[in-house]
């Protein structure tokens, strides 16, 4: 037991009949940190956030909440509170009703809750609205209503279920901003769910990646996206090329399935075929097709063998050199770009 943990999964496996939700999986999560539970829908994560909350009891193994089992202990008695995709607000209570019905069914004093509604409302940099109704909010307000009504108990673990689902892009990426700096602020363990790796990448200390019940791999941000260690993290996480063995050693000598972030490629237009002494393994490519986005361009390539390889280039220039459909060019990757599983 490592009391470091505000939450540690022991051996948890849950079936539905025989489906098997979650299948013997074991972590721990830091106090503190900011961790992420990403795959797929079915892949076993909002289960697990469930078992946290104590809204699903599990078929074997034990979580712990800061170092107790909290095996039959009710939601109301765990140290955790929930934020829902839905906001689940009172909507005949006003935004300060809202916020401080946790501890109004606490009795505590009128005045204390007052002041700790106003505290929250400054946290979530919402500090007037506190007399409206949550219909007469935005979806990005009545989410931070819904963030500061879950704060306020001061829970020791606050479990986030796709809490940004609903919102727009824009406005998902700003609250992704304002969720990170109000878990800074507060220092609680946050525990989020989500199946946008983007949303992952950008908020997360550390993130699990689920996978029919498994947990694939847990690591940093940084570590998923460069060194996943299997195909599946590769292409959940991300976009990614993926050379087969005999792809990887045709191109580069090299055994074993192998991985290149589209951003990693080059293309070189004009070079010599031996790029070798610049530190970049080169072959040739006829582009295919090319997709413009904006600040992006995605380039679809195909070598000689039938090897198809995307890259991403950034469309740096307001007249950026072309390259035509059909022309072949030479692309390729330094040796530290490509990761071996």
């Amino acid at each position: 037991m490592d009391n470091s943990f505000d939450v540690e999964f022991q051996n948890v496996t849950k079936k539905f009949d025989q489906f098997v939700a979650v299948d013997d999986v074991s972590f721990g999560i830091a106090k503190g940190e900011f961790f992420s539970m990403l795959g797929p829908s079915g892949s076993g994560k909002t289960t697990c956030l469930r078992m946290v909350a104590g809204f699903q009891d599990m078929s074997a193994g034990r979580v712990l909440l800061e170092g107790k089992d909290v095996t039959g202990i009710p939601p109301y008695k765990r140290n955790v509170n929930t934020v829902f995709q839905d906001y689940a607000l009172f909507p005949h209570m006003s935004v300060a009703e809202n916020i401080g019905y946790g501890l109004k069914i606490k009795k505590l004093a009128n005045k204390e809750i007052e002041t700790r509604v106003s505290e929250m409302l400054q946290l979530v940099r919402l500090p007037d609205v506190g007399k409206r109704k949550p219909s007469e909010l935005s979806g990005g307000q009545r989410q931070r209503i819904a963030l500061a009504r879950a704060l306020i108990n001061k829970p020791r673990v606050l479990l986030l279920d796709e809490p940004l689902g609903a919102l727009d892009l824009k406005l998902r990426e700003e609250m992704q901003v304002e969720l990170k700096a109000i878990q800074k602020e507060v220092g609680i363990t946050f525990v989020f769910v989500t199946h946008d790796q983007e949303e992952a990448l950008s908020m997360s200390d550390r993130i699990a990646v689920f996978n029919k019940g498994r947990v694939e791999q847990i690591a940093s941000p940084q570590e998923l996206y460069d060194r996943p260690k299997s195909e599946f993290v590769a292409n959940f996480v991300g976009v990614s090329n993926i050379l087969n063995s005999d792809e990887t050693n045709r191109l580069t000598g090299k055994s074993g399935k192998a991985m290149v972030r589209p951003e990693r490629v080059h293309i070189f237009a004009n070079a010599k075929e031996d790029n070798h002494s610049t530190g970049y393994r080169t072959f040739k490519a006829i582009l295919k097709s090319q997709v413009y986005s904006g600040a992006t361009s995605k380039m679809h390539f195909e070598t000689s063998s039938g090897i198809r390889i995307v890259a991403l280039t950034q469309n740096l220039k307001i007249s950026p050199e072309h390259i035509a459909v059909g022309s072949e060019v030479l692309v390729g990757w330094k040796e530290s770009d490509m990761h071996i599983f």
